[in-house]
């Protein structure tokens, strides 16, 4: 029989972890891989809604709880490491599970995103630095460098200007050239979560609510007594960077979660747009049962 990689691809409070655990239940060779951008770092956990200890004693989880929150980690990291779980999964009878809100993470591991520098982070200072002196001259750089990937750039897109940037300065190459779709791995099969709008963002307020509820804001405080800052992962993390403007007295508690609200919504749009590009990718409510069966109706008559 072939092998098979499986995904819950969805957008964040989608229902992407309920699914997992009801098919980890009823198939005791299914272990989790998660694609979370966040919940590999230690010490993140109410705010990036990780697995609770028994849920993580339950069944077998992987590439939770694997690195500081000191670095932020690339897609490019992320995917080596998990992929030799995932091969080693596969190695011994298992079936691999990828649960994942990362659809860059995703996207890398099954090879949908081409080859290209890793992150350099002198340079990546370096055109802050710049952007922060001159606004708008990445945008312009680029486009003196790169006219058709500064088109599909906006100017105000900071993390994929640098990035670019950062690619045709360690290559030599232009990224629209160097850029050409990957090399996917077609052991992978993907089913992406729908959910109604409204129904979404009325489950981001609800699980925002809870979040505060359960003490992120003392994670947030703890994490800073342990000596991570703003400038590390802390900052470019929804949920903790608006808390951090709350503690720097930016913001009021109340505004705090309102723009958590707003910023998870944002990124829920951009998940969305990001999952409905795999290949071959089903779309399916939200319930469990829908999910196993869209994942695992060509295996029925195995068992």
């Amino acid at each position: 029989m072939e092998d098979r990689i499986y995904v819950i691809a969805g957008c964040t409070a989608a229902g992407k972890t309920a699914a997992a655990f009801h098919i980890a239940r009823n198939r005791p060779s299914v272990e989790i891989v998660s694609a979370d951008s966040r919940q590999i770092y230690r010490g993140m956990n109410i705010g990036t809604a990780k697995p609770t200890d028994a849920e993580l004693q339950e069944f077998p989880h992987h590439m939770i709880d694997v690195a500081d929150p000191d670095i932020l980690k690339s897609a490019n990291w992320f995917s080596e490491k998990a992929m030799k779980i995932i091969e080693n999964i596969l190695g011994r009878g298992g079936v691999p599970l990828v649960v994942g809100g990362s659809g860059l993470y995703v996207m890398c591991m099954s090879g949908l995103l081409d080859t290209l520098p890793p992150r350099n982070d002198k340079i990546r200072n370096s055109l802050l630095s710049l952007e922060d002196a001159v606004p708008g001259s990445l945008h312009r750089l680029l486009h003196a460098l790169d006219e058709k990937e500064a088109a599909r750039t906006g100017s105000a897109d900071k993390v994929r200007l640098v990035r670019a940037l950062e690619i045709a300065l360690i290559s030599g190459e232009k990224p629209s050239v160097l850029k050409k779709g990957g090399t996917p791995d077609k052991r992978f099969k993907y089913v992406f979560i729908e959910k109604d709008n409204t129904v979404l963002r009325k489950g981001i307020k609800t699980r925002t609510e809870n979040m505060i509820k359960d003490g992120l804001l003392e994670e947030v405080k703890d994490l800073l007594n342990n000596g991570y800052t703003r400038n590390q992962v802390l900052g470019a993390t929804i949920g903790y960077s608006e808390l951090l403007d709350y503690l720097e007295g930016i913001s009021s508690l109340q505004e705090a979660q309102t723009a958590i609200e707003t910023h998870t919504w944002q990124y829920a749009r951009k998940q969305r747009n990001m999952f409905r590009r795999l290949p071959g990718v089903v779309s399916v409510a939200s319930d469990p049962v829908l999910v196993e069966n869209a994942l695992f109706a060509e295996r029925k008559a195995d068992g």
